[in-house]
Parts: C-alpha cells; structure tokens; sequence
C-alpha cells in the first residue's frame, strides 16, 4: 500500500494484486501445514488402535505428503522378539509419497497391515516350501479408519489455530 497526493488531496493506494498474491501464498501454506498436522493425528490414534504382538506394525506406521515423511519408529524393547519372528527393525519400509499438495497419506507398508485392518477369510494356502494349510481366518482389526474417524472432530480446530498463526497479522 502506498500513498499519493494530487490536486484533489491525498489518497491510499493498495495494490489488490500484491495482497491476494500474499493471501495465496499463505492460504497455500496453511492447508499443506494443516493437512500435514491433520496426518499426525491419524498417525498417532492409529498407533495407538493399532493391535500390538511386537509393537512391528504400529511402529511403521507413517504420515507422508509430498514433500515430507514422518520418521519410523523403533518398536523398542520389542526388538528381541520381532528378529525371531522374520521381521527385522532394519527392514522397515517407508510408505509412499503422494504426488498432490493436496493430500497427505497415513499407512503402513507392511504387508500384512491390510490383514489386520480389513480380517482375512478362511481358506487353504502355500507354505514357501509348496505345502498346503488350512488358515482359520482372522477377524478384523481396523486401527485406520477409526483413527481417521476420530480425527474428523479435529479438523475445524488444526485448521482455526494454523489460521491464527498464518493470517494473525491481518487480524486486529
């Protein structure tokens, strides 16, 4: 904004492109922060939904937008017992990025993750070795989709505090 005298006095000039520019840029920043945030508050009620042998599978379990990945946990004093079982704290892998600015992805790459979220379904199944068992199935349970039910109540409020603090000195 600026100011300029003439003949008829002096006025204020502002410039409404610079301002929406401005307004852009930090609306943008404040959905990717708030997306980012909305993410962890999954992350985190997931992990703690999630159903716990090792610790294996919620210590893997990720928050990722496209710039960004939350670091993997170590399942800690479960250790000793993971590398028993097959799965090695070495191992993890991180879940996948999405390509937009507007999403954030909450997972897990373990590939028995779906197993436990959604339940498996009796059947018969190959062993490596080329043997054959009989799965008795098991039930399902969901560790994401509650968590992201819980987040929803959230939302308004990560959103409403980013805003404060993105927009504050644009509010008297």
């Amino acid at each position: 904004m600026k100011t300029t005298s003439t003949r008829a006095g002096t006025m204020a000039v502002i410039d409404t492109k610079t301002v929406a520019d401005e307004v852009k840029k930090r609306a943008e920043k404040l959905k990717e922060k708030s997306l980012m945030e909305i993410g962890i508050v999954v992350m985190s009620d997931a992990k703690l939904l999630c159903a716990v042998q090792y610790g294996y599978l919620a210590a893997s379990i990720q928050t990722a937008s496209n710039d960004k990945i939350t670091a993997l946990d170590s399942p800690g004093e479960f250790a000793e017992e993971i590398n028993s079982t097959g799965h090695d704290v070495e191992t993890f892998k991180p879940i996948q990025q999405p390509k937009s600015s507007d999403e954030v992805l909450v997972g897990s790459a373990v590939d028995y993750a779906p197993d436990v979220e959604y339940g498996t379904r009796q059947g018969t199944r190959k062993t490596k070795s080329g043997s054959t068992y009989t799965h008795p199935g098991m039930a399902a349970q969901p560790f994401l989709r509650p968590a992201l039910n819980m987040a929803y109540g959230k939302v308004p409020y990560i959103v409403k505090n980013g805003a404060k603090v993105e927009f504050g000195d644009y509010i008297s």
